[in-house]
């Protein structure tokens, strides 16, 4: 996979996102940025031509929020070129530690479950044959807050949102990614040439990132001293992108591996296989999530030559929240 080849990021034009697009650009590949907005878009492409000459970009809106729009990207994305590569970044990231009423998508979904795992659930499933055809390479962003607990029934929680802490909300959609990726692991080995890879970044702060004017920081940029030593152990968010580029185009990388940081914790270094533990009950919490994924969707995993982007948008029943 060394040599140019189209790629796919989700979220790509902010946070970590934003500097795998920019790195990707910068070994030659062509980049396929998806995007909530098009002035987002337009912002981000316009700072990696600036800083990469010749950049091949093109742009494909997609709001994973959004089952319509989900629908809508993957049918364009069918339709085009093969992706090498399909690097699902995009999510809503929360760390805060205080109960919160919950935030929802445009369907009435958890919005943190909503949108790292059942937008990117649906994706795949749309284009889940041309991937087979094509023999991408899926690469699942975990994270290091997939290591928290659940809790129980956590899928629940997708149709009928509660407040909670939204870290707890985050952690829940990144153990939801960890599955999502195993159970395609397991089910692509021997089956195809495309691949599930699942890489997280680290823990990669905004203030040790270098800036691009236009792309907002999701954190303080500016900090005490205080922080700043807290912060000593971690690294940019352009580092963290290293790790996932490298599980996106390494032809080394293999289906089934998990990618994060070298260094101690897989808080920050570079990229290095390593291990990350799945949720308790892995078995069984993968079969409610796929059910829960199949009714609210109306798409399942369909593994096989060829074939259609998915079936149209509204799925046969959706649960909304009440």
């Amino acid at each position: 996979m060394g040599d140019r080849r189209r790629v796919l990021v989700t979220g790509a034009t902010g946070g970590i996102g934003y500097f795998v697009a920019e790195q990707l650009a910068r070994k030659g590949h062509r980049v396929v940025l998806a995007a909530r907005s098009a002035e987002r878009a337009e912002a981000a492409t316009a700072i990696i031509q600036r800083l990469v000459p010749g950049a091949d970009l093109e742009v494909v809106l997609l709001d994973l929020a959004d089952l319509g729009s989900v629908a809508a990207a993957a049918e364009r994305l069918a339709a085009g070129e093969p992706l090498a590569t399909l690097v699902a970044n995009a999510a809503c990231v929360s760390y805060g530690l205080r109960r919160e009423p919950p935030r929802v998508t445009a369907d009435g979904l958890e919005l943190h479950l909503g949108t790292a795992y059942l937008g990117h659930y649906a994706l795949l499933a749309r284009l889940l044959p041309r991937l087979q055809a094509w023999g991408t390479r899926i690469v699942h962003v975990g994270s290091l807050g997939a290591r928290l607990p659940v809790g129980r029934s956590p899928w629940d929680r997708l149709t009928t949102p509660r407040p909670e802490a939204p870290l707890r909300s985050y952690a829940r959609s990144k153990a939801g990614v960890t599955l999502l990726h195993h159970e395609l692991a397991r089910r692509l080995t021997g089956t195809s040439a495309a691949s599930s890879v699942l890489a997280h970044p680290g823990t990669a702060v905004d203030v040790l990132t270098p800036g691009r004017h236009g792309i907002p920081a999701s954190q303080p940029t500016e900090i005490g001293a205080l922080s700043r030593l807290l912060v000593r152990g971690m690294h940019g968010k352009h580092d963290g992108a290293a790790v996932l580029v490298h599980a996106a185009t390494d032809p080394e990388v293999r289906n089934g591996e998990v990618w994060g940081p070298a260094g101690r914790w897989q808080v920050s270094g570079p990229p290095a296989r390593v291990h990350l533990p799945v949720p308790r009950r892995a078995g069984p919490l993968t079969r409610e999530l796929l059910a829960v994924s199949e009714e609210v969707t109306g798409l399942a995993l369909r593994f096989g030559p060829g074939g259609s982007p998915g079936q149209p948008w509204p799925p046969r029943s959706t649960a909304k929240a009440s």
